[in-house]
């Protein structure tokens, strides 16, 4: 589930989930405000239809109640003729429009004299709009509801001009315009949903059309932020080529594959230096081994050089001959084994990472050292746990583990203790040296893999040691970290990615 929320967010947060969304909210915005008014101004039209109706109605109605009533008035109908006339018209009025619900007159007293009720005659008319029609002599509409019913109450006066006969209530029913209303409503919320399903859909396939370029270059970028090496972007060669394009886009993608050409050759031109850099550190640490390797190297010469004279000029028994046979061999074996580990350490540096035995190459370096260790009675304590391989070039590594030595010796006055240790850590091998020289001071700490940075003294380090092994130990995937206390000596943890089981 909580893959699923951060997939989710990951996609709202990219370009193309931030446009969607947005293209998406406007649309459904803009189509929900167009459908509302669209529907409010149908329903105003709606209305404003059935109260014209109505004021038409009434008039018509009016104009001839008035005309009836002005025949009574002259004696050309009695009282009798007229209440049966009122009746037949609102009897036929109800019939020929079955909208309407209630018709009544009343005289200008405010008496019922003719209603489609006929239990309300000669009842005062308590409808408000009615009876104000008697005052104000024009017709007044008002949305009512009567029995239960949303209807239209429309009061007319019956006059001709000052001589007023009373009024004329009319309740005509909206209910037929309400449901009209209702379905013009669904039609458009439909209308208005299938515009919104059309428009996500388009604003979808847009902003994949628009985005596709865009992922491409950040998934080249993703490449080259997690490759060290530009030569092998997966990117470049995964991902279909990009499409010539004559907008910013495609004036974004020249940039881009331009200032990608740029990084590789600038990282071409860093190898190239770092490989130099790592090569004349490598130089610096063997000349630092030069003057213990000679004494190595002089001891076996000697005893070979009088071992060698005995044979020429002494008489020896065979037994004799024998022996001094044996140490001149064990003696150029142990010169060519020096010799062996020197030109095996100083060879030119090729990234050539395959599985190797941490433990053996430690070990190598130590007999490197064995003459420094001795010369300044240093003791070595090499805690080496069963490890599995390691992915290295063990050049590359051998030189990161001689160059923290050799620091660690120079650090450490005489009878100092060297301790190396190596244990397993998840899927990392971790390499501890640690020395019981005077330690490396807090403020100087943080600066210490910082390229030409160095407490020694003028000639002593060129300051490229520490940030040179940084850097190749990050070449194979893993890390260094330097702890200290001063008076206590430092500590340096190497984390190496286990070769793959």
């Amino acid at each position: 589930m909580k893959q699923r929320i951060r997939h989710v967010l990951t996609w709202l947060f990219s370009l193309q989930g931030k446009f969607i969304v947005t293209a998406s909210v406007c649309s459904i915005l803009f189509t929900t405000a167009g459908g509302l008014i669209i529907i409010s101004r149908d329903a105003a039209l709606y209305r404003q239809n059935i109260v014209n109706q109505g004021k038409v109605i009434s008039e018509i109605s009016r104009l001839m109640l008035a005309n009836v009533l002005v025949y009574n008035e002259l004696g050309m109908m009695d009282d009798q003729d007229l209440k049966d006339f009122l009746d037949y018209f609102i009897i036929q009025f109800m019939q020929r429009d079955k909208r309407v619900r209630h018709v009544a007159v009343i005289d200008t007293a405010g008496k019922i004299v003719a209603c489609s009720d006929t239990t309300r005659y000669g009842e005062l008319c308590i409808d408000r709009e009615t009876l104000a029609v008697l005052k104000k002599m024009e017709i007044i509409v008002s949305e009512q509801r009567f029995a239960d019913e949303p209807v239209l109450n429309i009061s007319v006066p019956l006059n001709i001009s000052s001589k007023s006969w009373g009024g004329l209530r009319i309740v005509l029913s909206t209910a037929d315009v309400d449901l009209a209303i209702a379905a013009r409503r669904k039609e458009i919320l439909l209308i208005a949903s299938l515009f919104c399903i059309l428009s996500l859909l388009v604003v979808k396939v847009g902003a994949s059309i628009l985005a596709k370029p865009v992922i491409r270059l950040a998934g080249i970028m993703d490449s080259i932020k997690n490759n060290v090496d530009l030569e092998q972007i997966e990117a470049f060669h995964e991902l279909p080529p990009l499409r010539e394009r004559r907008d910013e886009i495609g004036t974004l993608q020249n940039s881009f594959l331009w200032m990608v050409q740029r990084l590789r050759e600038a990282d071409r031109e860093h190898k190239k230096a770092m490989e130099t850099l790592i090569q004349t550190e490598k130089m610096v640490s063997i000349g630092r081994l030069a003057s213990g390797v000679a004494h190595e190297i002089n001891n076996p010469l000697g005893g070979i050089a009088i071992c060698f004279k005995n044979l020429v000029q002494a008489e020896l028994d065979e037994e004799a001959k024998r022996e001094h046979i044996e140490v001149i061999n064990e003696s150029l074996q142990k010169i060519g084994n020096i010799v062996g580990q020197l030109l095996h350490f100083s060879r030119m540096t090729v990234k050539d990472q395959r599985p190797g035995d941490i433990n053996g190459l430690i070990r190598r370096i130590l007999f490197l050292l064995s003459y420094r260790l001795s010369e300044k009675d240093v003791t070595v304590r090499a805690e080496l746990a069963d490890l599995p391989p390691v992915m290295m070039d063990e050049n590359m590594m051998g030189q990161v583990l001689m160059n923290i030595m050799l620091n660690a010796l120079q650090a450490m006055l005489d009878n100092g203790i060297l301790t190396i240790r190596t244990e397993r850590e998840d899927k990392c091998v971790v390499v501890t040296i640690e020395d019981t020289g005077p330690g490396i001071p807090q403020e100087v700490l943080p600066c210490i893999f910082e390229p030409f940075f160095t407490t020694k003294s003028v000639g002593d380090g060129t300051g490229l040691g520490l940030s040179i092994s940084k850097s190749i130990v990050e070449q194979h995937g893993g890390a260094i970290e330097a702890e200290s206390q001063p008076g206590n000596g430092a500590r340096f943890m190497i984390r190496i990615p286990l070769a793959s089981e």
